[in-house]
C-alpha cells in the first residue's frame, strides 16, 4: 500500500466522499480545498458538487480527460454531457481553458474567488499554444476574447470553446474565401 504524506489526502476511487470531505474542509475555514478526478466520474460527485455550489463554499474541482476521444477506456470514461450540465449549476463557475495560458488565467480565478466553487475542465490531449495579444490575454479573465477579427463587416461569427479553438483556427480560414 502507498503511503500518503504530506500535505494531500489520498481518496482513491471515491469522488463523492473526496468532493463532500473537501466541502467540510472549506466549511471549517482556513484552506482552500481542491479536488481532481476524470470529469466523467463528477457523476459519482454530483451531489456533493451541487451542495458545494448551493452554499457558495471556495473549492476547485479540477475534472481531466475531458474528450470522448480518449477511446481506450471505451465509453464508460467518455464524457458527454457532464460539461453542460456543470454549467447549469447555480454558483459554479465552470473554465474549460484551451491551453495553458488560459489554464494559469482560469486557476489563478479560482484561487481569488470569494464567493463559491469553480469547476476546471481539462483535456488529456496534446493542444497547441495560439498566439495571442497582450489584450487577449487580459481578456482571457473576462471569460471569452475575439481570437482572430475579421475586416469590416463579418457574414459569419464563429464562436468555438476549447480544442475546438484550434479547430477553427483552419476553419476561420475557410470561412474567410
Amino acid at each position: 500500500m502507498r503511503q500518503a504524506a504530506g500535505n494531500y489526502i489520498h481518496y482513491g476511487v471515491r469522488e463523492f466522499g473526496m468532493t463532500a470531505i473537501a466541502n467540510g474542509v472549506a466549511l471549517h475555514g482556513g484552506f482552500l480545498p481542491y479536488t481532481s478526478t476524470f470529469l466523467m466520474f463528477v457523476e459519482y460527485a454530483r451531489n456533493a458538487v451541487r451542495m458545494a455550489a448551493l452554499m457558495k463554499q471556495r473549492h476547485v474541482m479540477v475534472y481531466t480527460h475531458d474528450s470522448i476521444g480518449l477511446g481506450e477506456d471505451g465509453p464508460t470514461h467518455q464524457p458527454v454531457e457532464q460539461t453542460a450540465s456543470l454549467r447549469l449549476t447555480p454558483n459554479l463557475s465552470v473554465w474549460r481553458p484551451c491551453c495553458q495560458v488560459e489554464t494559469a488565467v482560469a486557476w489563478q480565478q479560482a484561487v481569488e474567488r470569494e464567493d463559491g466553487p469553480t469547476a476546471l475542465i481539462l483535456s488529456r490531449q496534446n493542444l497547441t499554444q495560439p498566439e495571442r495579444t497582450l489584450q487577449q490575454v487580459r481578456d482571457i479573465a473576462r471569460g471569452a476574447y475575439v481570437l482572430k477579427a475579421c475586416e469590416g463587416e463579418p457574414q459569419v461569427i464563429l464562436i468555438a470553446t476549447r480544442f475546438r479553438s484550434r479547430a477553427g483556427g483552419s476553419g476561420l480560414a475557410n470561412a474567410q474565401r
